[in-house]
């Protein structure tokens, strides 16, 4: 101890200062003293009690458990057994109490009560030590109830100190991993759990996690006593005193083995079907390229019977005759050709292999161009209903690409509206994007079929008896959404069929 000039020892060692360090260390750890004579049946407190049980000092010590309600039934008849005990036996003994404030709060403490004997041994009174012990049993309690949730939990629940040594699991960490507490308890789970394909890059993130934020949460490979693989999803929270002094780490631990196994197997699916289709594109490309060349072959040798038809002299009923044949045969080879066609363009999408030729154009001056160009093909020769109420802008388009869906479209409303009012075309700009809209007073399409509408070769349960691949709109779509844009359809039975496409100025 250092000497100081000015410190006054008689003043350090005087009562006074003595009864003050001792009341302050009393109320620094809690601990208050009482005294009690039979001789006189006098009771003394220390002030810290009054300041434990919230009381004035003019309060009456002797009548504590007579006059107030802070010891409630069994609490008083024990404090009154320990006090009965010790002047019995007068043998010293200690218990836990509990008491009820006015407000409703609940304090405990321990009482620690000492028999005051005189020369001859006989007890001339009681000596009590009074320790507050709240914090203590409220985190107590708070223990029980977390073992309590932990216990009941299907999860696995472990408790690690500050160097992550097991201190605590629960009944769920022993059935689901195989270990018991006593060939876990000090150890890293680390140094068991983790094996040669767990990943070395989950363990760091959980390490900068925990260093970071004093949390993670993510999943990891794992595995058991008797060396069978566990996927874990991890909730791991670093727990820390008062003081800011971290004094455990609490995980929480869910067995998530067969959602994994579901998604590896969903996965190899997946891959398996990508490479089915993968096959399936390959297999369509090189049989539509074979195709095309007997198709041509077919249509070039229709063309040179037609050129030998008119110097073979043959009789005009077999000309009209042949000429009839003819006709379907090159319908026929045409349709096959754009089926083809079709199918290879599908192909070149799906791979990304189709790359559009945008340029610049005012949009009137395409469309107007494409609804001069466009008339029914049959004897009906309708026009369409055509209408651009919207402002003339500048499109970056691949114009071939688009008039093809344009095309496409109109064709349908054509077909499906045989004897019909004429399909109606018009355009408008809404949010900067141009809205075509072709609507026409044909068949319509059923409910049930509408969502499928887009797929490859589906068509409509009404409209089989029409020609048709099912490839058209399924295309357009995808064709339009290389432009940024998109389809939609509406339509019921009877009342006809609306196609509107959105497309970015």
């Amino acid at each position: 101890m250092n000497y100081r000039p000015n410190f006054n020892l008689a003043t350090f060692d005087s009562l006074e200062s003595q009864q003050k360090r001792l009341s302050l260390l009393c109320k620094t750890a809690e601990i208050g003293e009482w005294s009690y004579v039979f001789s006189t049946d006098f009771t003394v407190w220390s002030d810290y009690l009054y300041d434990f049980y919230e009381l004035d000092k003019d309060f009456e010590c002797a009548e504590l458990l007579q006059s107030t309600q802070l010891y409630q039934g069994s609490e008083k008849e024990k404090m009154q057994a320990l006090i009965a005990h010790v002047t019995a036996t007068k043998k010293e003994r200690s218990d836990d109490f509990m008491i009820v404030m006015q407000d409703g709060r609940v304090k405990w403490h321990t009482t620690t009560i000492h028999p005051i004997l005189d020369a001859y041994g006989e007890i001339t009174g009681l000596y009590g030590i009074v320790q507050n012990i709240t914090a203590r049993k409220n985190s107590e309690l708070d223990l029980q109830r977390m073992a309590y949730v932990a216990e009941k939990t299907n999860g696995i629940v472990m408790i690690t100190d500050p160097e992550k040594k097991i201190i605590w699991i629960n009944n769920s960490f022993e059935e689901i991993l195989g270990y018991r507490s006593e060939e876990v308890i000090g150890l890293d789970p680390a140094a068991f759990l983790q094996g040669e394909e767990t990943s070395a890059e989950t363990i760091r993130e959980i390490t900068r996690s925990l260093r970071s934020s004093g949390t993670f949460s993510g999943e990891i490979l794992n595995y058991t006593k008797s060396g069978e693989k566990i996927w874990l999803y991890l909730n791991i929270a670093a727990v820390y005193d008062d003081a800011g002094k971290l004094i455990n780490y609490v995980a929480v631990e869910n067995d998530i083995t067969v959602i994994k196994t579901a998604e590896h197997r969903l996965q190899k699916a997946m891959e398996k079907e990508r490479e089915l289709n993968r096959f399936k594109t390959q297999f369509v490309s090189l049989a539509s390229h074979q195709f095309r060349t007997p198709l041509a072959t077919i249509r070039s040798s229709i063309d040179l019977l037609d050129l030998r038809m008119e110097s073979a002299g043959l009789s005009a009923s077999f000309i009209e005759f042949f000429q009839k044949h003819k006709a379907i045969m090159a319908e026929e080879t045409t349709r096959m050709t754009e089926l083809m066609e079709n199918i290879l363009d599908i192909g070149r999408i799906d791979e990304g292999k189709i790359e559009l030729t945008k340029k610049h154009l005012p949009f009137r001056q395409f469309m107007d161009a494409f609804v001069q160009s466009n008339v029914e093909p049959n004897e009906q020769q309708r026009k369409l209903d055509y209408h651009f109420d919207a402002p003339d802008c500048i499109v970056n388009i691949d114009e071939i690409v688009l008039r093809n869906v344009l095309r496409n479209i109109v064709s349908n409303a054509f077909k499906y509206s045989e004897g019909k009012q004429a399909p109606e075309m018009t355009v408008k700009l809404q949010d900067g994007v141009y809205l075509i809209t072709v609507k026409d007073y044909g068949i319509g399409i059923p409910e049930k079929d509408q969502a499928f509408l887009f797929q490859s070769f589906f068509r409509a349960s009404n409209a089989k008896v029409y020609p048709g691949s099912g490839l058209g709109l399924m295309i357009a779509k995808k064709l339009i959404t290389l432009h940024g844009g998109d389809i939609s359809l509406e339509s019921r039975v009877g009342s006809g069929c609306t196609i509107t496409i959105q497309l970015p100025v």
